[in-house]
């Protein structure tokens, strides 16, 4: 008899059929087992599909499906939909990363160790498109960099401290998905991923995942982050993504009458933040003989001043309710 999956780990799939072996394996090789995942290929044009299909003929855990393309959103939409009715965690692993063998292990334990948390999350390390460490360290303190409104400041989060949406709401360090253990629940009651979002869909979920509960931090490396020439090009405009998303989180009907206040302390804390860094900035530069950078940086500081004082950010963007 085929035990239960106690994880669903979904993998939307497009044109990555250099990558999607790796992946497959590092899943294959989990210390934990209790898992089944779900590949979605979303319409590629190269040997992934039938590479997920290989992998499902030999291992029953592996399920490979196909739509047409709709990008990464609808495809882990698509993939959630489809998980066992018994599973209680899932995980959103993407086609090119590679969990390191004890990923999942740490991250159950984790959760399952602090009975209040909606979820787990870890470290990453950067490899390059041959699976070689690329700037050993450099993202894992990244990782460990959350930073968390205490009061009326942004403040490094304490490496004990779960993160929350004290600190989500204020940026993204869980990235990419694969990082991310968290309960089904958790799921479905934030609803899908926004599939109008392209870039940033990952940091919108993990907000309205905070709604219902903290995050606790795994102090490990559980996956390496693949950085290549597709994915770079990829995240090119993150930036307008992500201030979209800032301001979606921001008006969201959904924030309580606490978060609705970490939202404007932390935007304001979050513009204070940034001029200290300019500022800090703008003096390295002058000390090193650059004037022009000195004053393109020092430029930028009336904007978080104006920002500040205005004390939310635009557009006023309301998304309508996001459903199963």
């Amino acid at each position: 008899m085929s035990v239960q999956p106690l994880i669903s780990i979904v993998v939307p799939a497009r044109d990555a059929g250099r990558f999607l072996g790796a992946t497959l394996d590092s899943i294959i090789a989990q210390s934990e087992t209790r898992w089944e995942c779900i590949v979605v290929d979303d319409g590629s044009q190269d040997d992934t599909f039938a590479l997920a299909q290989r992998y499902a003929a030999s291992d029953r855990r592996i399920q490979a499906f196909r739509h047409d393309a709709a990008g990464a959103s609808a495809a882990r939409n698509r993939g959630f939909r489809r998980i066992s009715e018994q599973s209680q965690f899932v995980s959103f692993m993407d086609s090119d990363d590679v969990w390191l063998p004890h990923a999942l292990e740490a991250l159950l334990g984790r959760v399952q160790q602090d009975g209040t948390a909606l979820g787990s999350h870890g470290l990453a390390d950067f490899i390059d498109s041959c699976g070689r460490p690329l700037t050993p360290g450099v993202y894992v303190e990244t990782g460990r960099a959350r930073l968390g409104l205490d009061g009326h400041r942004l403040v490094r989060w304490p490496l004990e401290r779960a993160t929350s949406f004290d600190v989500l709401i204020n940026g993204n360090v869980l990235f990419p998905p694969g990082l991310v253990l968290t309960r089904r629940y958790g799921y479905e009651r934030a609803g899908p991923f926004d599939e109008t979002l392209s870039g940033a869909e990952d940091w919108d979920m993990l907000i309205r995942l905070s709604r219902f509960g903290d995050l606790a931090f795994v102090n490990d490396v559980i996956l390496h982050y693949r950085r290549h020439d597709a994915n770079l090009g990829a995240r090119s405009g993150i930036a307008t993504q992500a201030w979209r998303v800032r301001c979606i989180a921001f008006y969201d009907p959904e924030n309580s009458t606490a978060q609705r206040r970490v939202a404007r302390l932390g935007w304001r804390a979050y513009q204070v933040h940034l001029a200290r860094d300019r500022m800090g900035a703008a003096g390295r530069a002058l000390r090193e003989g650059d004037v022009r950078a000195a004053i393109s940086l020092a430029a930028r500081l009336p904007v978080h001043a104006w920002r500040y004082l205005r004390g939310y950010p635009l557009p006023r963007v309301v998304r309508k309710p996001l459903t199963w």
